[in-house]
């Protein structure tokens, strides 16, 4: 088939980039024709998204007019495209109009006005609505995340749009339950989502981990950000070490905007943290090998949280808390420990940290229960459905009469 990605970031930001950066690859090998669109291009080789991977036709969307990018990507005569939420949504929404697109939703894509899905007010808590107009006022009356009016009403405009692209979407592939149930509640047919789990970026080990007395060595992978908690990551740490009267060694490995605020933080509590800042692949792998639990404190709905996935497959158990897409991989006792009840409160995060490392015997049941929950998300299973699909939504309009679609 005739496949064209089309992203936001050709640099590995976060988890969407590591998923393309090993789809492409993948796609290749398997003798697609592919295309890689970007709005960004990545300011090194180290970081770039499929480095090294060809055949592979390049379009950095900066360097050319629209009219000139839909006129290369007519040319290359797709099959799909296979979106992945472009900041230009105009953009977005002619892919729609031109090409039978499959969206990939890695967020809440036309789903929440300041798409973290989390208010905290009267405490932080999910959001159940669906995306509309009182969705401006209700970020004021339920804290939701913005203060100043211009960049939510700014957002409010983009998440507006971007509904419009799910009208004229060929297919949606959300990555768990979750994600399916947010978008059957914003009026997208059941019929056109697709629950497809990516993969680890990496095959799970073939033999099961060798048993480890816990080291007390617990590990954050992510970026620096409110959402992604790392914050409360030191926090549970230095809770939890003190329930057990041992103390834990915390690695961080990832950069963002609250670095600094975190370093500060890990002195001021007195938790024996290594910052690693951004690591490529290699080095996830080590660091993960190396750790006795993942902790993934995220404060909103994880769509689904790869890199738990990525701790199963070397046989690593995670913490997290009960949100969104984290449910579908991480089975509390089994392959890990969930925080108890329906917030994010530090201590219910720190005794389920706990719960992880007391224990020896109970901690070989996470060791061996994470490896297993593992080999349900391989990559072959993922690259099966997605050609199925993608089979499916080239049959049902030939290239030849894309511009024949009604949306």
């Amino acid at each position: 088939m005739r496949i064209a990605v089309v992203a936001a970031n050709q640099s590995t930001v976060g988890g969407v980039e590591t998923y393309l950066d090993w789809l492409l690859a993948a796609l290749v090998k398997r003798g697609h024709q592919v295309a890689f669109a970007f709005e960004h291009a990545s300011s090194g080789a180290e970081r770039a998204v499929a480095f090294g991977v060809e055949p592979l036709v390049r379009w950095n969307l900066k360097t050319m007019p629209h009219d000139t990018f839909l006129q290369q990507l007519t040319s290359f005569r797709a099959d799909v495209v296979f979106l992945h939420a472009l900041e230009d949504e105009a953009l977005d929404l002619e892919l729609t109009r031109r090409f039978r697109t499959v969206l990939f939703a890695h967020a809440f894509y036309a789903a929440c006005a300041t798409g973290r899905r989390v208010r905290r007010i009267p405490s932080r808590q999910v959001c159940p609505r669906r995306f509309g107009p009182a969705c401006v006022p209700i970020n004021y009356l339920r804290g939701c995340g913005y203060r100043n009016p211009v960049p939510l009403l700014q957002l409010y405009s983009k998440q507006r749009a971007r509904s419009q692209v799910l009208r004229g979407i060929a297919a949606l592939v959300v990555a768990s339950e979750y994600m399916r149930a947010v978008y059957v509640q914003h009026g997208v047919p059941e019929s056109d989502i697709h629950v497809i789990p990516p993969p680890a970026a990496f095959a799970p080990d073939e033999d099961p981990p060798v048993a480890l007395k816990p080291r007390n060595r617990v590990l954050f992978l992510g970026r620096l950000t409110s959402n992604k908690g790392a914050v409360r990551a030191i926090q549970a740490a230095a809770l939890c070490q003190r329930s057990l009267r041992r103390p834990l060694q915390l690695t961080i490995a990832g950069d963002g905007p609250d670095f600094a605020r975190c370093k500060e933080l890990a002195t001021k509590l007195a938790v024996t943290t290594e910052f690693c800042g951004w690591v490529n692949s290699e080095q996830r792998i080590e660091l993960l090998r190396s750790a006795d639990v993942l902790i993934v404190p995220s404060m909103w709905p994880e769509p689904f949280g790869i890199v738990g996935v990525e701790a199963a497959s070397v046989g690593v158990p995670a913490v997290a808390y009960p949100a969104g897409g984290i449910v579908d991989w991480l089975r509390a006792g089994e392959s890990g420990e969930l925080a108890e009840g329906t917030g994010f409160g530090k201590r219910s995060l720190a005794k389920a940290l706990a719960r992880v490392l007391q224990n020896e015997e109970h901690y070989r049941v996470l060791q061996l229960g994470a490896w297993r929950m593992a080999l349900k998300f391989g990559g072959e299973r993922h690259l099966s459905k997605l050609e199925a699909l993608f089979h499916d939504v080239g049959q049902a309009s030939p290239f030849a009469e894309p511009e024949m679609r009604v949306t």
